[in-house]
């Protein structure tokens, strides 16, 4: 199957690659992220990107090839992030029982900080997440949104100072140590 009819818009190449691809690369992704909900979330989100960002992809190997290298580079990112998330609920929980909160009170403080990343202004918003959550680099997340990567650095460095305000009275020494790393990563 070719990537040209694709691009220029046609919905049955596109259903038909999808159903043709979809199990073998959430059967792929299933060997490096070893859970099958994140496998399909991880490849719909590929179909879904390659939909919208079609005019602007360039396949120049065999469109299977370029569908698994894709899938492999999610997952990969996807396992780097879990591991930076894992690293930081050890620090949360961690300083957690330090200070001998409750589970209760960590669940109220974690929803306040995801309160407050949902409280940035939309655009921020969109670049932390995609930066925390999906673990893109500032220049992917430039491309993705189309935006400057120097407008991704002004809108993180805004949105870790208003996180760092908002949240100061809830962060132990190791949180902020994590928001200052990520900061000056």
């Amino acid at each position: 199957m070719e990537f040209a009819p694709i691009a220029a818009g046609d919905r049955t190449a596109f259903e038909a690659l999808f159903k043709a691809q979809y199990r073998p690369l959430c059967a792929f992704a299933m060997q490096y992220v070893n859970d099958g909900d994140r496998a399909e979330d991880l490849v719909q989100d590929l179909f879904f990107r390659l939909w919208m960002d079609r005019e602007k992809t360039n396949v120049t190997t065999s469109l299977k090839s370029y569908l698994f290298q894709a899938v492999r580079n999610r997952c990969l990112n996807a396992v780097k992030v879990q591991g930076r998330v894992r690293s930081l609920n050890e620090d949360v929980d961690d300083a957690v029982e330090e200070n001998g909160r409750t589970e209760d009170e960590h669940a109220e403080r974690a929803a306040r900080v995801n309160a407050a990343i949902e409280s940035l202004p939309e655009e921020r918003r969109k670049v932390f997440k995609l930066s925390r959550h999906e673990g893109l680099k500032y220049h992917e997340i430039a491309e993705r949104l189309g935006i400057s990567v120097k407008t991704v650095e002004n809108q993180m460095g805004k949105a870790l100072k208003t996180l760092r305000e908002e949240l100061a009275d809830l962060m132990p020494v190791t949180i902020l140590g994590w928001l200052l790393w990520w900061s000056n990563k």
